[in-house]
């Protein structure tokens, strides 16, 4: 390719919707590679190999004490592939097992600085990390958590956010009857169309099932699930056992607590409806019938039927349908911000499904999950 047309194709992938030219007042959409800005530039690639390899070697002289030596392959992991942050909290605990707690915090806050997700909840659940927790030093993680949380919500209103998997899914028999685990490894996940980097929403073991975004766009309801039952007969399309509902304040990266939906769930139908708020209808052997989670509130209430033609129509940006097969593919969704766009599922046979972004009537992006995304959520098999 010759430097004129590489200029060209670069000018192609890096212009503002709606004026088809670049504006030094404006935000330059869908770049080609990814500008500054919070989230991370590609979160589904797998690590360099090599990195995990030094990973792995460094562990083993963690857990003979060698802290020096390990801190020593873990920086080499790092240097291998940036972008692979496990080796820097390994780095973190290495310090507090040593009562290094200065250093600790502060390798602490780079990461929280790298990425708020997953790592904030990393950092409060690895058990090396807890003779750091009652140390003066604590108040670095706390702070860092409390600036991390801020920059890692900023401007979500304007990114794309969906499901997506970060490595295959467990797989489960088509037709046997039976109570399977679920292990969908999905999480929501952001993606700017000003920066192209994405941010991860979810840190909830991987068992995002499906996910709706409020009106207001500050909110994110989704659901979490434990289990497949299957009857084997007939006319048993199954159940999900163990489901719980989570809502998301966007604007500051806390999750209310789950509420729980007792007994197996063979339907659920969410829409958003007044800013913040969602309209469900359960259909269960124990759980049925019309709910609302308020704006302000954590509880699930009654609440009216869902709005007139929407049980049994294609799912569009504000309704969500989840079974025992998962999320069906959504409609179309219009996002209006500082880059509109439109964004679809992609479902072809022998492929993961996939979000597919349209920035322009003559040029379609793939979002490169490989294991597959969904606008609101994925098909279950």
């Amino acid at each position: 390719m010759t430097a004129g047309r590489a200029l060209a194709v670069l000018a192609a992938q890096m212009f503002v919707v709606g004026t088809g030219s670049v504006d030094a007042a404006a935000p330059v959409c869908f770049p080609a590679a990814p500008t500054p800005g919070p989230g991370v530039a590609n979160p589904f690639r797998p690590p360099d190999p090599k990195a995990r390899v030094l990973n792995a070697d460094a562990k083993t002289l963690y857990r003979r004490g060698q802290w020096d030596q390990a801190r020593k392959l873990y920086g080499d992991a790092l240097a291998a592939d940036p972008a692979f942050l496990a080796p820097r909290l390994n780095i973190a605990c290495s310090f507090v097992r040593q009562e290094r707690f200065a250093e600790a915090a502060a390798e602490a806050a780079r990461l929280l600085d790298a990425a708020y997700v997953p790592w904030a909840r990393e950092i409060s659940e690895a058990a090396d990390m807890g003779a750091l927790k009652v140390r003066p030093e604590m108040a670095i993680v706390r702070a860092a958590l409390a600036k991390s949380a801020q920059r890692w919500s900023a401007g979500l209103s304007d990114d794309l956010i969906f499901v997506a998997r970060l490595r295959p899914p467990l797989r489960i028999p088509s037709t046997d009857a039976g109570v399977f685990v679920l292990g969908p490894h999905q999480e929501i996940f952001a993606w700017s169309p000003s920066t192209n980097r994405y941010r991860q929403l979810t840190a909830d073991d991987g068992r995002v099932l499906g996910m709706l975004v409020s009106l207001d766009r500050r909110h994110v309801l989704y659901f979490t699930a434990e289990k497949l039952v299957r009857s084997g007969a007939r006319d048993d399309a199954g159940a999900l056992r163990g489901m719980a509902l989570r809502r998301m304040d966007l604007t500051t990266m806390a999750s209310a607590e789950p509420l729980r939906v007792t007994g197996d769930v063979a339907r659920i139908e969410a829409q958003a409806t007044a800013a913040g708020a969602f309209s469900l209808h359960i259909t269960g052997d124990r759980s049925s019938g019309n709910f609302i989670v308020r704006a302000d509130g954590g509880a699930l209430l009654a609440g009216p039927p869902l709005r007139p033609n929407a049980r049994g129509r294609p799912q569009s940006s504000d309704t969500l349908v989840l079974t025992a097969d998962g999320v069906g593919s959504t409609s179309q969704v219009s996002l209006a911000g500082v880059c509109p766009l439109r964004a679809r599922d992609g479902r072809r046979a022998g492929a993961p499904p996939s979000v597919q972004i349209e920035i322009s009537p003559q040029k379609m992006i793939t979002l490169p999950v490989s294991a597959g995304a969904g606008v609101g959520g994925l098909p279950l098999r």
